[in-house]
Parts: C-alpha cells; structure tokens; sequence
C-alpha cells in the first residue's frame, strides 16, 4: 500500500512550485530579452511618477521609471504632445498604426508630435514594448 505524507501532498507542493518558478519568471525579467539595458540602481526619483505638464493642447508627457506619465491623453485637432524622457536609458515613441515614429529619445531630449486628423493614436516604446499610451484627439 503506497502512502502519502499528509502534511505536504504531492501535488500540492508541484502546483505551488511550479506557479512559483513561473511568478518569478515574471518579476526577474519584466520585459524579457527585448527589454534591453536597464538602469537598477538607487535613484533620488524613485517611486515617483511624474504626470503630464503643459497646456491641454499642448501636453508634455514625462518618461521616467520605463513608463510614460499617463497611459491616455486627450487632445483636439492640431494639439502637439511632447514627450520628455527623463530615463536614464533611450526609449522611443510609436504609433501602432504607422501615424508616428520617433527616433531614440535620449536622457532629457523630447519628441513632439502634431495630430492634424481627430482619431485613437495607441503607441508604445520599441525598445521596451510594454511601456504603451494612447492619444485621443478630437
């Protein structure tokens, strides 16, 4: 007769293990290999999450912590979004439907762009490609 440790079961233990090697999987590489070079060290900013500045029509979306400052943006036709990277490494901006594309935005360098046409801009960083946001321009 095969008997099992009652305090640990089998299988218990192998969903647990397995959900842990899985979580941590996700934490120690948040953006896998296409993330690139990232900047771990201490930094005076840390936790803070700096919000988009500038006039309605002309806001300035600050990049700091591989994230963008807020995920949506609204605009009307003919407003200019900036974006300041405040990062220490380089990140771009870019339309997911081809309307913009940045160059690599280095430490406190901008990229703006002017929407002429009312629609939903989603974009994202190729470099870190979860850090996304969307203009809405009416």
């Amino acid at each position: 007769m095969k008997t099992q440790h009652r305090l640990f079961p089998t299988d218990l233990v192998w969903k647990s293990a397995t959900v842990g090697v899985a979580l941590f999987g996700l934490v120690a590489s948040p953006g896998g290999v296409m993330a690139g070079p990232h900047h771990d060290g201490g930094d005076a900013t840390a936790g803070v999450i700096v919000a988009a500045t500038g006039s309605p029509s002309s806001p300035r979306i600050e990049i700091a912590k591989h994230k963008f400052s807020l995920p949506t943006v609204t605009v009307p036709v003919g407003g200019t979004v900036t974006w300041v990277n405040h990062d220490e490494d380089v990140h771009t901006v870019v339309s997911t439907a081809g309307a913009f594309r940045s160059p690599g935005i280095e430490t406190d360098e901008t990229y703006a762009y002017k929407f002429t046409k009312p629609g939903v801009y989603q974009y994202f960083c190729t470099l870190h490609p979860l850090m996304v946001g969307k203009v809405v321009v009416k």
